[in-house]
């Protein structure tokens, strides 16, 4: 039986103890009926203050018999109670060791600081995208209002030892959302300091801060206000174009999407052009981009070889982009 049940049943036997006492006070002793609640009370109680004790043959002998009854319902319940409590405890305790064991356990996951509205939306993208994240924020509550499932650790991101608790030697990247600049620049700097191939993304909320957050090892930063004012604008401007972006790439929507794929040794796309591998019409992908290197080849030309190691930007419906992959890895 679960806790929660006893502690019920325990209180809904102490009601009726105190009403069944209460009357039969009121009847054998003949006093009020708050007089008899109170005498009813102080003797399962064991208080005994002695301002009011039965006075007739037939009280006490009802006291007698409400004594045993009332003192047992009275240990049940507080050890009901107490057993809530330590059970919550353990409980929360378990939860908490063994969500830091699978945060031990991680590798080339991603790091949020700061669950805020940017960094909410940062952490649904990567549920979405399927990305292992942990999350560091001071505020609990704010931890625990958030309805998806994810391992994270309540604490300052700008503290070393909160960041080795979020296996920051391990990860991939971090992500940087707290709402001042100037924690932001703390934690890129820490980060960077203590894992120096860290992929850090920040945000920015001054133009002037921008400069301050790469120098301090951002890779990439982002200004949230900027971002939203150019959206603005292009929603007026160009509607159709930005709402047509918008159902095709919105959160929550799996058809459409965009994926940076590794061309592998070996795989039989390499060395041949965009034209001979047909990837339009036999994938059904449109590739973007080339990374190569240092290079940035963007809407590459149909005779564009492909070659080992180049990064392509791809476009494309999900299980599309799954075909397209395949075709990227080894053949051996």
């Amino acid at each position: 039986m679960k806790v929660s049940k006893h502690i019920v049943i325990s209180l809904i036997g102490m009601t009726i103890i105190i009403i069944v006492g209460g009357l039969g006070f009121a009847f054998l002793e003949g006093i009020s009926f708050f007089d008899a609640l109170w005498m009813t009370a102080i003797t399962v109680l064991t208080v005994g203050y002695g301002d009011i004790i039965p006075q007739t043959i037939g009280g006490r002998i009802f006291g007698l018999l409400i004594i045993p009854i009332g003192v047992g319902l009275v240990g049940y319940t507080l050890a009901a109670m107490s057993a809530a409590i330590i059970e919550g405890k353990l409980s929360q305790s378990v939860w908490r060791r063994r969500m830091h064991q699978q945060i031990d356990n991680l590798s080339n996951h991603m790091i949020i600081c700061g669950i805020g509205r940017v960094g909410e939306q940062v952490l649904q993208r990567f549920i979405q995208e399927g990305v292992q994240v942990v999350v560091i924020e001071r505020d609990k509550e704010r931890v625990e209002q958030i309805e998806e499932n994810f391992l994270y650790i309540v604490g300052d991101a700008t503290e070393d030892r909160v960041l080795y608790n979020a296996g920051i030697e391990r990860a991939k990247g971090l992500v940087a959302t707290l709402p001042d600049d100037a924690s932001n620049v703390f934690v890129s700097l820490t980060a960077k300091g203590l894992n120096p191939k860290i992929q850090i993304v920040a945000r920015a909320e001054k133009v002037e801060s921008e400069e301050k957050l790469r120098i301090a090892g951002a890779s990439k930063v982002i200004n949230p206000s900027s971002l939203g004012g150019r959206r603005m604008a292009m929603s007026v401007v160009k509607p159709i174009s930005v709402d047509y972006i918008d159902t095709i790439l919105q959160l929550g929507k799996d058809e459409y999407g965009v994926e940076e794929i590794i061309i592998q040794p070996r795989s039989k796309v390499v060395n041949s052009s965009l034209r001979d591998n047909n990837i339009r019409s036999v994938y059904g992908v449109t590739i973007v981009a080339i990374k190569r290197k240092h290079e940035l080849i963007s809407n590459p030309h149909p005779d564009e070889r492909l070659k080992e190691g180049d990064l392509t930007i791809v476009f494309g419906a999900k299980d599309q982009l799954v075909k397209f992959e395949e075709a990227t890895k080894s053949s051996i």
